[in-house]
């Protein structure tokens, strides 16, 4: 049995073991890992799932900009689950709980990048066909999921990371 709770800076460590035990040594190089760079994740989000004391599963959110209006949303991943646990339901109670807590607190959409299968039954779609991209990213790993009825509506363009939208007016002159 496994318990889920939120992360805490001390299951940092054991995090990146249990994310090169899921994905190997390469995963620093997949596109999405530049949207993670010198950004923190998002506490509030990010869960893991312990079987006594041993790291089973984890999730992490990371805020990002889409468009050319900077909409901020959400890009979900890794989940990474202990490949010796997979078919528990592990990382479907990650999702799904961190999905539901992501709608309470207001959030309009989520993006992600996987092989479409395993998150279709989360809701998750093509995002290409709704005009979102991501620079060096296969179109058809790109998914996205609406938090919310027409959250998608007339929205479009390339994710961004958060670090790289420019601070404007009183913001900028604060900087």
């Amino acid at each position: 049995m496994y318990k889920i709770s939120d992360e805490q800076p001390a299951d940092a460590g054991a995090i990146e073991e249990l994310l090169d035990l899921a994905f190997g040594p390469g995963r620093l190089s997949k596109a999405s890992y530049q949207f993670r760079h010198n950004v923190e994740p998002m506490p509030d989000l990010c869960r893991v799932a312990y079987d006594g004391e041993r790291l089973v599963g984890s999730i992490r959110y990371w805020p990002i900009r889409v468009g050319r209006a900077n909409t901020p949303s959400l890009l979900l991943g890794p989940l990474a689950v202990d490949p010796r646990r997979r078919g528990e339901g592990i990382g479907r109670m990650l999702v799904a709980q961190t999905l539901d807590h992501a709608t309470l607190d207001g959030h309009k959409f989520v993006l992600l990048v996987a092989d479409p299968g395993y998150y279709e039954q989360f809701g998750f779609m093509p995002a290409a066909p709704c005009g979102f991209s991501m620079v060096r990213e296969n179109p058809a790993r790109l998914m996205v999921r609406p938090l919310r009825p027409g959250a998608i509506s007339g929205m479009s363009g390339a994710i961004k990371p958060w670090r790289s939208v420019r601070l404007r007016g009183a913001a900028a002159r604060a900087a």
